[in-house]
């Protein structure tokens, strides 16, 4: 009770502003419980998978579900979050701004999905080989092209809902998401293997896609913002942050993907690999917070630097930083103490991983603190920073594995602990010599 109390003494000052505690609490409390729906469901499928498939092939799904996201966020080229912050900063002083935005990003995405998609049914085959020689993926790249075109969308639609602030429909979608995906993947995993998978995910995609449409035309309205498609190329100066933001994520998604497939090409990687994903999979627990915590901080922060309201945003930031590092730090000691008991869950054959999970788990202690941090920089458009951290942090990670620590499972995830500690005192400095600045005004 005593922790309790402290804790909340320490949110009560570095959010000193009822107002502004009220936004996050209420932005955080929505973004938990969709996130919660969603993730619950997407780890319990992946233990049900693993049981389903077995080692080898759930390798494989894994493999193919690393290129599907790599290149979902490659193909947005970024749009996602600087819409994110260019809604948050217009959506109350020019709403017809807004609906341009929004029109612009939508727009931007379709045509990038429809073109992402075509060009991996079209040269499917080439990607099986590049990705895994001799796995004979070529059909489920094909099926899967499908899915990542809608993956696209789905992923700017979650954009936009933060940008609005509405983060109860983003929690909406994300139930029914948690709602379609188990009976899905099971009955396509059930009857007709991988490839069953790869299709059930595909409809499902398809269908919150559809869903997440609907509600997002719905916020629009209770904002009364209008999505206008006329005259939406003058907001294509939204790009220019975009651009930073895709050269960031290219950087990182990238770099993460070709470690991943450095592992899975090694001698008995597959097997590697499935022990690197599982583990991957307690990742998105232990980060779950931080990430949540991007998802409000981002609009709530990028809105109090268009106010000029510094003294807000550092506290805010401090005060959101401070409670997720604890509790993922809580958390890593967790999944330190019961990595074997934990990694068991996927069945025979993977309590091996044992030490992947642990040093996963302190690597997770990093990557929250990175995030977090990060938030503050892309809130403040501060986008050619982020984009040299981020290269930073990926040319360390590819240099470690080129070095030799990509051949298992535990050396990669060191060389991702290495590389994100390096990047993170960098990613410090910037955040102090930002936080330094004078603020514009005060409150």
């Amino acid at each position: 009770m005593k922790w309790f109390e402290k804790t909340r003494h320490l949110f009560k000052i570095y959010l000193p502003s009822n107002s502004l505690r009220k936004r996050f609490a209420e932005g955080m409390t929505w973004v938990i419980a969709g996130s919660l729906f969603r993730q619950g469901a997407s780890f319990l499928v992946g233990i049900l998978v693993a049981r389903l498939l077995g080692l080898q092939d759930f390798g494989k799904l894994a493999v193919l579900q690393s290129t599907i996201y790599m290149l979902a966020n490659f193909g947005q080229a970024g749009i996602g979050l600087s819409a994110t912050k260019y809604i948050a900063s217009s959506r109350k002083n020019d709403r017809e701004r807004s609906g341009r935005i929004i029109a612009f990003s939508l727009m931007f995405t379709g045509i990038s999905a429809l073109l992402t998609g075509t060009l991996m049914f079209l040269f499917s085959e080439s990607f099986a080989e590049m990705v895994l020689p001799k796995g004979d993926l070529a059909m489920e790249f094909r099926i899967a092209s499908g899915w990542v075109l809608f993956e696209m969308i789905s992923l700017l639609q979650l954009r936009l809902f933060a940008g609005l602030e509405a983060f109860r429909r983003s929690a909406y979608l994300n139930l029914i998401q948690a709602v379609l995906l188990l009976p899905a993947i099971y009955l396509g995993i059930n009857n007709w293997g991988l490839v069953g998978g790869i299709v059930a995910l595909f409809a499902v995609s398809v269908l919150n896609c559809i869903i997440g449409h609907f509600l997002l035309i719905r916020a629009c309205q209770l904002h009364n913002i209008k999505i206008n498609f006329g005259n939406i190329l003058q907001e294509r100066r939204i790009l220019d942050m975009s651009i930073m933001v895709w050269l960031s994520e290219v950087a990182m998604n990238t770099t993460n993907w070709l470690a991943g497939i450095l592992l899975a090409r090694s001698p008995n990687g597959l097997a590697e690999f499935a022990l690197f994903n599982a583990a991957s999979r307690f990742q998105s627990v232990l980060v779950f917070f931080p990430l949540r915590i991007f998802q409000v901080a981002v609009p709530v922060l990028a809105n109090l630097e268009a106010d000029g309201n510094r003294r807000s945003f550092t506290k805010g930031l401090m005060g959101v930083g401070l409670l997720g590092l604890v509790i993922t730090m809580f958390g890593a000691i967790i999944f330190i103490v019961f990595s074997e008991q934990l990694m068991s869950f996927y069945g025979k054959g993977f309590a091996g991983g044992a030490a992947v999970l642990q040093i996963m788990a302190l690597c997770c202690v990093v990557s929250a603190a990175w995030t977090i941090a990060s938030a503050g920089l892309w809130a403040a458009e501060k986008s050619r920073q982020m984009l040299a951290l981020d290269c930073l942090r990926a040319i360390l990670l590819v240099t470690i594995c080129i070095l030799g620590f990509a051949d298992n499972a535990k050396n990669l995830v060191m060389a991702y602990l290495t590389s994100y500690s390096i990047a993170l005192f960098f990613l410090i400095l910037a955040l102090i010599r930002l936080i330094k600045q004078p603020r514009l005004i005060t409150d």
